[in-house]
């Protein structure tokens, strides 16, 4: 089961979701790759309607073994669920899809489950979005079409002075390193992240740069490219606020912007420029019904 629970105010916008920890687990074995994917639908699925009153919300995603829980989240955020995407990439449509917060609950029967068994992490991945796709069309009429536009991106560089990241070790299996959910090591290519002292405390163990750099794109709501030309795998901790953080009241202690954090923790810079991104276009949604 994966969650991910972020507490905030009326204004903030959502994105896809972010998790406190992601280990890289070997995957399991996979069914041929000639045969299809199972085209698999949830049995029900209710949507109801969030009635703000000024105060803060917890939003929450959660994906369950037979199904799928959003708690307060804008249809935006199940359209990226549904298609793997960011919010940046979601495009047209009208104001309520990215203002509107919804709580959806969706359940699979015992065949679904059943024909989800025997595929890989992937595999159900894909089914789970397909299945989402399908709701999504079904309840709110939703039809999008593919773009490429040339927007707003940035660029990871790397900064003057020179990084400065701990290269991992090849052999390093990292047995006291970082501890996935199920209370095993992550192993290489973990990632944590944890809220402390106003900020989000983002340690990594081998990882790419390539992955960070999908990682923090979610932070941004922009795409960002790796451009540092780097291609090994890193130990590192990233310390910063994110833009929705309350004022600190200690300024003293209180972790920096990610662009001063990247660049004074790790060596490199984001640097704003413009690029090719994919986008989904919205061409047609309905507000759900409610029940």
């Amino acid at each position: 089961m994966g969650i991910a629970l972020v507490s905030i105010t009326m204004s903030t916008p959502l994105c896809a979701p972010f998790s406190w920890c992601q280990p890289t687990m070997p995957a399991a074995a996979s069914p041929p790759s000639s045969a299809p994917l199972p085209a698999l639908v949830y049995d029900v699925a209710s949507f109801h309607k969030f009635k703000p009153d000024g105060s803060s919300v917890m939003s929450s995603w959660r994906t369950d073994p037979d199904g799928l829980t959003l708690t307060h989240v804008q249809m935006k955020s199940l359209i990226c669920t549904a298609y793997g995407i960011d919010f940046y990439q979601v495009t047209g449509g009208p104001a309520w899809v990215s203002e509107d917060m919804y709580t959806v609950i969706a359940k699979m029967d015992d065949a679904a489950l059943e024909a989800l068994k025997p595929l890989s992490s992937k595999q159900k991945e894909l089914v789970r979005q397909n299945m989402a796709q399908a709701l999504l069309a079904d309840r709110l009429k939703l039809a999008v079409h593919h773009e490429t536009k040339q927007l707003p991106i940035y660029a990871l560089i790397v900064a003057k002075g020179g990084i400065k990241l701990h290269e991992s070790k090849p052999d390093d299996d990292y047995k006291n390193g970082i501890i996935g959910l199920d209370g095993k090591p992550g192993g290489k290519g973990s990632m944590s992240m944890m809220w402390e002292s106003g900020g989000f405390v983002l340690t990594a163990q081998g990882y790419s740069l390539d992955t960070f750099t999908a990682q923090i794109s979610m932070q941004l709501h922009s795409k960002v490219e790796n451009q540092t030309g780097l291609k090994g795998n890193y130990d590192f901790t990233l310390r910063y606020a994110p833009d929705w953080a309350p004022e600190p009241t200690d300024s003293s202690s209180a972790p920096t912007n990610i662009f001063t954090a990247v660049q004074e923790q790790l060596g490199l810079k984001l640097e704003a420029t413009k690029g090719p991104v994919d986008v989904i276009v919205i061409d047609h949604i309905e507000q759900p019904s409610e029940n």
